[in-house]
């Protein structure tokens, strides 16, 4: 009697199970993210991200991982990028992603975290910011994302950026950076070097030799915030215009990712929040051959 009571037991668990399976895949819930902190600093921690398919499984995703990228040369990348946020009565305030007191601290954790992440991993780092208000209070402010390198590039996927943390809230686990949502609204800014792959992702030559010292984009903000109104259009030079249209995909081939990602460049073009060459070089890069 025992022994049926087991096997019926056992059939209810297999047929929840199953039902549970069958649920997350018609809400689209299927994806679930496995996270392990591998650096745990006050002012920079950073997990190894795995995307979970169904139950157990972690999905394949083929990054150039463990990776050996030097401090210095995270610390010019990441001076290098700037995001623009829109303010109420129009216009945009130009600023580092990453505050520059915790660059350093930034490019060290994530240096450190590189050496020791898998290729079906990416690096959610969380860093903090603490800012003193009158001598007697303070505001934490949070900046997220999500890194790895693929194909020779290093993606940086911007959660948040210098986000006050609620006082109520400092002792609560942090929001962790996701590739599903936006919390924030702010865009970044591409450029040579550092290339358009969405609202707020970057596809950047980690390895060119420009990132041995410092760089900076045109019409840096130069570690501050700066409004500004509309970006003036700039001519696109010949050679780009060719190279647009040459080895590179059609629309037709493009992923449904990739057609919202052109779209998402296209608007930009339209409401000017891009120059005429910015928008041609991340179009290229988007549809080049890999």
């Amino acid at each position: 009697m025992k022994r049926g009571h087991a096997v019926e037991a056992a059939k209810r668990i297999v047929s929840l199970i199953a039902a549970t399976l069958l649920l997350m895949q018609i809400t689209g819930c299927a994806t679930r993210f496995s996270r392990h902190s591998v650096i745990d600093r006050r002012t920079a921690k950073v997990d190894l991200v795995s995307e979970v398919v169904g139950l157990f499984q972690t999905k394949a995703e083929g990054y150039q991982h463990p990776a050996v990228i030097s401090r210095v040369r995270l610390v010019n990348i990441l001076n290098a990028i700037e995001v623009e946020t829109p303010q109420e009565g129009g216009g945009f305030v130009r600023e580092p992603a990453i505050h520059p007191e915790i660059v350093e601290d930034a490019a060290a954790a994530i240096s450190d975290a590189f050496a020791e992440v898998g290729p079906d991993q990416k690096l959610g780092v969380k860093l903090i910011r603490k800012e003193a208000k009158l001598g007697l209070f303070h505001t934490k402010y949070l900046t997220s994302l999500l890194a790895f390198i693929k194909e020779d590039h290093l993606y940086i996927l911007l959660s948040r950026v210098d986000w006050p943390i609620p006082q109520a809230k400092e002792d609560d686990k942090l929001p962790e950076p996701r590739t599903d949502q936006q919390p924030m609204k702010f865009r970044v800014v591409s450029g040579e070097h550092i290339f358009y792959a969405g609202p707020q992702a970057l596809e950047i030559e980690w390895q060119s030799s420009v990132f041995r010292t410092a760089y900076h984009l045109p019409g840096t903000a130069g570690g501050e915030k700066r409004r500004r109104e509309v970006l003036l259009q700039a001519p696109v030079p010949k050679d780009e215009l060719r190279e647009a249209n040459e080895g590179s995909l059609s629309v037709d081939e493009l992923s449904p990712e990739q057609l919202r990602t052109l779209a998402d460049l296209e608007e930009d073009r339209r409401q000017g929040r891009i120059t005429e060459a910015a928008y041609q070089r991340s179009k290229r890069q988007l549809l080049r051959q890999r």
